[in-house]
């Protein structure tokens, strides 16, 4: 009990200084661009994983497409 407690207080003050931090970083990102009178983006990690995964996935359908094309038209399988 008492190790699981030693253990658990550290890594809850991370998880919250990492929280934090992001906060702060996305606030100010933010008031940048309104300052420069752009329209405030607020992107978070998750949404660019959410991107980059579906890019990666628009990117094999796509490549899945030309070569159900290619067999099609060509009679050519790879």
């Amino acid at each position: 009990m008492v190790i699981t407690l030693a253990l658990l207080i550290p890594v809850t003050a991370l998880v919250t200084g990492y929280f934090t931090l992001k906060a702060v970083q996305l606030g100010l990102r933010w008031q940048i661009e309104v300052r420069s009178e752009q329209p405030p983006s607020m992107e978070t990690p998750v949404t660019q994983v959410q991107r980059v995964v579906q890019e990666r996935q628009e990117f094999k359908d796509t490549q899945e497409q030309i070569a159900v094309m290619n067999e099609w038209l060509n009679g050519e399988v790879r």
